[in-house]
């Protein structure tokens, strides 16, 4: 951002003394404008000021920095002050993209930067990441061509040079919807000091271990384990299956140990372990075939082979993945078990066999995966010849481990209840849960911009309720598409404390394969919910009741005509080791002779007495199973116990008014959704 130059025909305005303490606004703006003649002014805009002046509403003299001198003419202490932190301000911000900022960038981060002029109107920049990471950044004419990332420790089968260099050079190119001029190098320092982090990491002085084998270990042995996974997956699939290999991976994923994948996104090595509906997969460039008759609405995956299967593209709007970063932290090794250089964490067998005398006996019953996990010997430091560190440094004597530690981040953040947090810390020999507050999901996952319920004191006092209201595709008694408005409603009596994970150690990737379960759970649960009532309730239309069937109000408002409304209501039970959802829907009844006068007759008399509305519980369990624990769902004229249809509906769409809706056609006998079709609609609205 360019320093305003000041005016020099206008002479220095000074702030009038104000009668009332409350700073007054222009009438009209709500602002007063600023002149930048001077330094204690253009610190007040940087401060608090949008473009060329400052909103005064609400605000007072301490807020806007303003102190008793500043009322008058500042003295020299206070602008001087000022204007150092107006140019501190500007200094830590990165600059823009081209040659210029890359280069005052590096040299802000002690980085050196080789330039080397490319003909006439180029030039190469070689920035040196420490010892073992080199980037490469050719320009032409101002413009960033493309990024080469070398790294000493890369191997081919991880091939985190070139993917990282994708990963670089997206982050030195607009957005999209985002210009040229508003580009910065923010993006780009954030991968920059995500390597150079590392590099210290491994540094001479501090040892001289690689994190980046530590972690190419890791994934060597995380891929081996999906690779095996995988084709068991495949192995049990009928022949010719469409999109094979695309589902075998998202059972891996979403059931198994997980998707481990370098820079995906992101610099680094992730663990994918959730995907949201995971069942669509995005065809492109398929020819529309219609369903064949009597084939069942629910087998929305049955398309055409895709000659070249890939799940790489997926859709991130549809299907957003919940994952695990795997990088490392300096931590004293006497604290915590620390980064070993393997890549043997699971033998060649990847699973023990059934009459092994360690083989766990629940994983037999279960007919579950046994795998065959291995420790390897913990990694020393090098002798100080070998290192070149200086012999008088008692931490880095050789025999003594690093001082470096596994830590795996969540992104997205998850939250879970104080107690899994707590069982969480525990599993991964962690000390107590620290800094403990009363925050509650509800203020940490679905409004985390509102006062939290925890924190204001109001839990306990009454049932939590949640309103919202949303847009649903639905399909009318003749068979047409139609959008209709759910207002929903979310009940929380008894709400549990709350924590959000951000990050954990570990020394083992066993430890995170085997929590994985556990995070499927609340990362599905915190999904759904997100998706009807997270961010700030859609206000309520003001409209005037028509008439009302079918479980469907039909009502008429200024500016919006006439539309049908359903009241969605639903309740949480947080509280481990399953959380509950509640859905209550009105029940639908598309028959012809329930509209007619005999049998409102007949309901009248209580010779045919109407039903009570549609209730259906689903429990989410580990690995976000989902089982229907009560409910009142009808199939052919008798309750559907099993419920194994209505669970991979949720499954499917993972929305619940498409659920929603989807269960009242169920029940009613009416025109069957097509769950693909109606959850893509649903999304595109959003």
């Amino acid at each position: 951002m360019a320093t305003p130059t000041p005016s020099t025909n206008t002479p220095q305005k000074h702030l009038p003394a104000f009668s009332s303490p409350a700073p007054r606004s222009v009438p009209g703006t709500g602002t007063i404008p600023v002149n930048f003649d001077s330094p204690a002014a253009l610190g007040i805009a940087f401060e608090g000021g949008v473009g060329m002046g400052i909103s005064m509403s609400g605000m007072g003299m301490s807020q806007l920095g303003l102190s008793a001198s500043a009322m008058g003419r500042a003295d020299e202490e206070e602008r001087r002050r000022r204007l150092e932190s107006v140019i501190a301000t500007l200094k830590s911000r990165p600059g823009r993209v081209g040659e210029e900022g890359i280069i005052e960038l590096c040299k802000k981060e002690g980085l050196e930067v080789v330039r080397e002029p490319q003909g006439s109107n180029g030039v190469m920049l070689t920035i040196l990441i420490g010892s073992e990471t080199l980037c490469e950044i050719p320009v032409r004419n101002g413009e960033i061509e493309s990024v080469k990332l070398e790294l000493a420790s890369d191997r081919d089968a991880i091939g985190f040079g070139p993917s990282g260099s994708k990963i670089l050079l997206n982050s030195l190119r607009p957005l999209p919807a985002m210009t040229k001029i508003n580009l910065t190098l923010e993006r780009f320092s954030h991968n920059l000091d995500k390597l150079l982090r590392m590099d210290k990491l491994s540094a001479p002085e501090n040892g001289g271990v690689s994190c980046y084998t530590a972690i190419f270990g890791v994934y060597t042995s995380l891929r081996k384990l999906f690779e095996h996974e995988k084709k068991m997956a495949l192995a049990v699939m009928e022949a010719n299956t469409p999109y094979a290999s695309q589902k075998a991976e998202r059972e891996v994923l979403c059931k198994k140990s997980g998707r481990p994948r370098i820079n995906a996104g992101s610099l680094g090595l992730s663990l994918e372990y959730w995907m949201d509906r995971r069942h669509l997969i995005s065809k492109k460039a398929k020819p529309h075939q219609p369903p064949d008759k009597g084939k069942d609405k629910m087998d929305i995956d049955s398309e055409p082979t895709d000659p070249n299967p890939s799940d790489q593209n997926s859709d991130p709007e549809t299907n957003k993945i919940y994952s695990l970063t795997i990088e490392c932290e300096a931590s004293q090794s006497s604290m915590y078990p620390p980064i070993r250089l393997s890549d043997s964490w699971i033998s060649d067998a990847i699973e023990k066999a059934p009459d092994v005398a360690d083989s766990d006996i629940n994983n037999i019953l279960l007919n579950r995966s046994n795998i065959d996990w291995l420790d390897p010997p913990p990694t020393y430091l090098k002798s100080p010849q070998e290192s070149g560190h200086d012999a008088m440094n008692l931490d880095n004597d050789p025999g003594r481990l690093p001082n470096i530690r596994f830590i795996a981040k969540f992104n997205p953040p998850l939250v879970v209840p104080l107690s899994v947090a707590d069982t969480l810390n525990r599993s991964l020999a962690l000390e107590e849960l620290p800094n403990v507050q009363p925050t509650t999901f509800v203020g940490l996952a679905l409004r985390p911009g509102d006062p939290d319920p925890g924190l204001e004191g109001i839990v306990g006092a009454s049932t939590q309720e949640l309103r919202s209201q949303k847009t649903v595709l639905v399909i009318d008694r003749n068979g047409n598409e139609a959008q209709r408005v759910h207002t929903n409603s979310l009940y929380i009596p008894k709400p549990e404390w709350s924590r959000t994970i951000e990050a954990l150690p570990f020394h083992h990737p066993r430890q995170l394969v085997e929590i994985l379960p556990t995070l499927r759970q609340y990362a599905f649960l915190t999904s759904v919910l997100q998706d009807s009532f997270a961010g700030p309730s859609i206000p309520d239309i003001k409209a005037t009741e028509t008439s009302s069937k079918d479980g469907v109000v039909e009502r008429e408002g200024e500016g919006v005509g006439r539309e049908s409304v359903v009241q969605l209501d639903i309740s949480l039970s947080y509280t481990p080791p399953n959380p509950r959802l509640t859905l209550h829907i009105p029940r639908p009844d598309f028959s012809k002779s329930s509209f007619t006068s005999s049998a409102l007759l007949d309901s009248l008399l209580g010779n045919n007495p109407p039903k009570p509305p549609i209730h259906v519980a689903i429990d989410v369990c580990p690995n976000a199973d989902l089982l229907v624990a009560d409910g009142n769902v009808e199939k052919d004229g008798e309750i559907d116990v099993d419920g194994k249809r209505i669970v991979r509906a949720l499954e499917v769409c993972g929305d619940l008014g498409v659920w929603g809706e989807w269960v009242r056609r169920e029940v009613g006998g009416g025109t069957p959704i097509d769950l693909h079709a109606a959850t893509s609609v649903k999304l595109g609205s959003k």
